[in-house]
């Protein structure tokens, strides 16, 4: 099947918004079911059938509710490629399921699908920011100072901060005290370290964009720093990703 339009076109390969982890797809596709979300499954470029997932099965294979229409069904099972497509709490899911097979679900028909290889999550809302839960052990780490001009291979002098909120964008977090910064619009903050739980330690470099006072219920006064990442490698933001997505995933079995 070759797509020919937007909303049925998967995205390219360097994407990071692939989901390539088979427990989190299937999570994924568990919460679709849950919830009874909406899918779409498509057979041609601007042909396709309204489903809902049915049950995802032990070994991750997939189950999708028919059509209405029996011609379309057929062309459905006919396909070589099917295409997946729907929404979640605004969030769009995309993936490959390839051919699709009859099967029975509480012994009526229904279409069969292997578990798909990735999975493409998409927040439309452009880097999306997430709360960070009481609980997850996320370390983040700034320098403590700006480095001196020509001491580039000096190691860098880091204090951690308290992280507010994270997106693939970048963070935002409390402002230490004790810096020898001017923490102001601009500022550039190099090599700052990230530990995500137990999924890993990224590198990044920090560019503050705004900051604002948080009044708290107490009558104190904090201030929260927002950053921009200006340097993030593939693999920091692929973990970032996979990071996200627990999180979501955390929140809405939560809910």
């Amino acid at each position: 099947m070759e797509a020919q339009t937007d909303v049925n076109r998967l995205p390219g390969e360097n994407s990071p918004y692939w989901i390539q982890y088979p427990l989190d797809i299937r999570q994924q596709f568990r919460l679709l079911c849950k919830h009874g979300e909406r899918v779409r499954l498509w057979y041609g470029p601007s042909d396709s059938i309204v489903s809902v997932v049915l049950e995802v099965r032990d070994n991750g294979d997939l189950v999708f509710d028919v059509g209405p229409d029996a011609r379309s069904n057929q062309r459905l099972l006919a396909a070589p490629n099917v295409l997946f497509t729907s929404m979640m709490d605004g969030v769009e899911l995309k993936c490959a399921l390839g051919a699709l097979r009859e099967v029975a679900h509480d012994g009526l028909p229904a279409f069969g699908a292997s578990p798909p290889t990735r999975l493409h999550r998409l927040q439309r809302r452009e880097f999306h920011r997430m709360p960070i839960p009481v609980g997850h052990a996320v370390r983040c780490e700034v320098p403590s100072s700006a480095p001196a001009s020509g001491t580039s291979a000096r190691p860098v002098q880091r204090q951690p901060v308290k992280l507010i909120d994270i997106s693939l964008g970048g963070v935002a977090f409390e402002m230490p005290t004790g810096t020898a910064h001017a923490w102001t619009h601009g500022l550039r903050l190099p090599e700052c370290r990230l530990q995500l739980d137990d999924m890993g330690v990224i590198s990044a470099d920090l560019e503050v964009r705004h900051i604002a006072d948080i009044h708290t219920r107490s009558g104190t006064v904090r201030r929260k720093v927002g950053c921009m990442f200006t340097r993030l490698s593939a693999g920091a933001e692929n973990l970032i990703q996979r990071y996200l997505t627990r999180l979501e995933l955390d929140r809405r079995n939560v809910g």
